[in-house]
């Protein structure tokens, strides 16, 4: 693995961790089944195609930066899991229509994510050597949730699992115009819906394109580069032309735009760093 790449993945465990805590600091009110809970970041697998229609009761995809889950203070694992873990999954899975064998469904498929991520960045040979078990109890823990949730649900669950850092980013923005031009919730929904679902498509040809990888040759890694630019570049003129309908004048749309101007130029940044330190650390 580059160094670059290397790189990229503590910049990830780090904003995510950022995301993290900024739900386990979220109004207490919203964080549904919290008590029954206490009683009770990617594999690869996802939908084909982004839902066709948001899922009955939701209103988060992978970073090209890896998407690595930091474990929130506390211990994720423990058969009582604290207030910080529960608030960061219960926000995450916040649409679902919830329920406890669900919420504890979620926390253990989380833990697992934790888990897996931390072994991917961990230099320790049996870390490494758990990742085929974690990966397989990761592909049941997503089972189990699948058959707890209705047929029209289990989409938009598939969008949301590997949501973390774009639903940060996302509150990031909507907090950052709050004082100047608040959105409402179902505005709020609607954009997060629009967002997701580019982002979806993205996040697909990224896992395909094999650049976070990096075992590509020099001409495959720009090949790669070209594909996953030209897919980020949709993503966010796609959502863009959908959000622009559910803005409330052009000064939000305008304070969106700009927003979205920023995260593309950084992750497009990040894309040609990873797909140059390739070549630097083979």
């Amino acid at each position: 693995m580059s160094k670059a790449f290397g790189r990229t993945i503590v910049i990830a465990a780090v904003v995510t961790f950022g995301g993290v805590t900024w739900w386990a600091m979220r109004d207490p009110a919203r964080v549904e089944g919290a008590d029954v809970a206490a009683d009770a970041r990617t594999t690869g697998d996802g939908l084909q195609s982004a839902p066709s229609q948001w899922p009955s009761g939701v209103v988060s995809t992978a970073d090209p930066r890896d998407g690595s889950v930091a474990a929130p203070t506390g211990d994720a694992g423990s058969a009582n899991p604290d207030a910080s873990f529960v608030a960061y999954v219960s926000g995450k899975y916040r649409y679902l229509p919830q329920s406890p064998k669900l919420t504890a469904a979620l926390l253990e498929r989380e833990r697992i994510a934790i888990a897996i991520n931390t072994a991917k960045q961990s230099a320790d040979p049996d870390e490494k050597q758990k990742m085929p078990q974690l990966q397989a109890e990761l592909a049941e823990a997503d089972r189990k949730v699948g058959g707890l949730l209705a047929a029209s649900d289990v989409a938009g669950y598939e969008v949301l699992k590997n949501s973390d850092v774009d639903q940060f980013q996302f509150e990031d923005y909507v907090g950052g115009i709050s004082n100047v031009v608040p959105l409402a919730d179902e505005k709020k929904q609607a954009l997060l819906y629009a967002k997701l679902t580019n982002r979806y498509r993205f996040n697909q040809v990224l896992e395909n394109s094999g650049l976070m990888r990096g075992d590509l040759t020099p001409s495959q890694r720009q090949n790669a580069l070209n594909d996953v630019s030209r897919a980020l570049r949709e993503s966010r003129d796609g959502f863009l032309q959908e959000a622009r309908q559910h803005m409330h004048d052009e000064e939000q749309f305008t304070l969106l735009s700009n927003y979205e101007n920023t995260e593309y130029s950084g992750e497009l940044d990040k894309l040609r760093r990873i797909a140059d330190g390739g070549a630097e650390g083979g």
